[in-house]
């Protein structure tokens, strides 16, 4: 699972890329591990993060990997969302998260219009005092 940041119209995105994800929940706990730590080195409430899940093969064991470490993640992000096939098994299995996060991540079917949906109005959002702390000249 790639975890990059990328650049979409000047705002700096994290990319995690699990698209084609089969049957490893050893290499996802391992990435989503990876994740957390990287998240630890932002400040909370910050960060923009899309997920793409396209052809991804979930088993109990990749669920609860990826519920065990959602609540760690999740205080980082500021917006995120979700590249994913539209069906409702996944719409029923993904809307289970909001018993462990606050903020589900929006979903999309394609990664460029979950890109664009990031980036817009993000001045507009609200952002916590520790976030706004760390932002401004010392």
């Amino acid at each position: 699972m790639p975890i990059q940041w990328i650049e979409h119209k000047g705002e700096k995105i994290l990319l995690i890329d699990v698209a084609n994800l089969k049957n490893d929940h050893v290499a996802l706990n391992t990435h989503l591990k990876t994740l957390v730590n990287l998240l630890r080195t932002e400040p909370r409430n910050s960060v923009l993060a899309v997920a793409d899940l396209r052809n991804t093969h979930l088993t109990n064991n990749s669920l609860m990997a990826l519920m065990r470490n959602a609540p760690f993640a999740a205080p980082y992000f500021r917006k995120s969302a979700l590249v994913i096939e539209s069906n409702y098994a996944r719409r029923i299995l993904l809307d289970s998260f909001n018993m462990v996060i606050k903020r589900l991540p929006k979903r999309f079917t394609d990664l460029n219009a979950a890109k664009a949906w990031l980036v817009d109005d993000i001045s507009q959002l609200p952002i916590d005092e520790e976030t706004l702390k760390q932002k401004m000249p010392v």
